[in-house]
């Protein structure tokens, strides 16, 4: 071939190449949260939306975050913007129509699942089905790790762990307790402290001199209540604890939790308030 034709071609070819880039729309990653969120009242769903607020904050330019709300069949929130995925977690094939959807998105390069046992007790297989059929990279983040499983719990998480590329509790117990317990392997377990909200300092005394509670040891526990929390074996405790430290106060703040009021009511409350007499606390 002429030297000259040569040229050309090839310049000719660079400059279709320089403008078909041009012409290429390119899309950041998506990363896909399944949980439950606001308005929904439950620490998970605040503590995830406070999640994605941060990574928007920090790594904005990176990735698009996009949100999959988890709900029952009789749950209908409004969320702020209408979200494209949802999961009804009382319907197994609701699981395998996310999977597959999921899958569909080229855009989507992961998948982060907040686990929380609750969250998947109307259909006891259908995480098992959306697991099985996801194809993309998943992190699970577990809310709760159970010490000393039974045979059948300690299956269910090996089962789930097997499906994940990382495993994310917030504290070092957690960590060693998957290990020791589940014998999942310390390499897939990421340890990320849960974080709070910041919040002005207020000095101690004048807070408690505030609620009557200036001459007092304070002991606390907050949050949405119920059975999971075991605030009775604190309260187990509190007369020896008492007896020998009689300014300790242990408040018990919060109200419970509204998926337990729908199936039992104020049973957990109640049967705090029982204790409590029957401890002469």
């Amino acid at each position: 071939m002429n030297k000259n034709i040569k040229s050309d071609v090839e310049e000719k070819t660079k400059r279709r190449s320089v403008q078909s880039k041009k012409n290429t729309i390119y899309h950041k990653p998506e990363i896909i949260f399944i949980s439950t969120f606001p308005p929904k009242v439950c620490g998970i769903a605040t503590y995830c939306q406070d999640l994605i607020q941060s990574l928007q904050i920090k790594f904005n330019e990176s990735f698009t975050i996009i949100i999959c709300p988890m709900e029952t069949e009789d749950e209908h929130y409004q969320y702020e913007a209408d979200p494209a995925y949802r999961l009804n977690t009382s319907d197994a094939i609701s699981y395998l129509e996310l999977a597959d959807k999921i899958n569909k998105n080229d855009r989507i390069q992961l998948v982060m699942l907040q686990h929380e046992f609750g969250f998947f007790n109307e259909t006891p297989d259908g995480l098992l089905l959306f697991l099985q059929n996801l194809q993309k990279d998943l992190i699970i983040t577990f809310h709760t790790v159970l010490p000393k499983p039974d045979p059948e719990l300690k299956e269910k998480v090996k089962e789930i762990s097997s499906f994940v590329k990382s495993i994310i509790v917030m504290t070092g117990i957690s960590a060693d307790i998957l290990t020791n317990d589940y014998d999942i392997s310390s390499d897939k377990i990421k340890v990320i402290p849960h974080g709070t909200h910041l919040l002005p300092f207020i000095d101690k005394i004048s807070l408690k001199t505030k609620y009557g509670l200036k001459d007092k040891k304070v002991l606390s526990t907050f949050g949405l209540l119920g059975a999971g929390k075991n605030i009775e074996t604190t309260l187990e405790a509190l007369p020896e604890i008492v007896s020998q430290n009689p300014d300790v106060m242990f408040l018990i703040i919060g109200k419970t939790h509204p998926g337990i009021i729908k199936y039992e009511g104020e049973k957990y409350r109640d049967f705090l308030q029982d204790t409590i007499k029957r401890l002469h606390l």
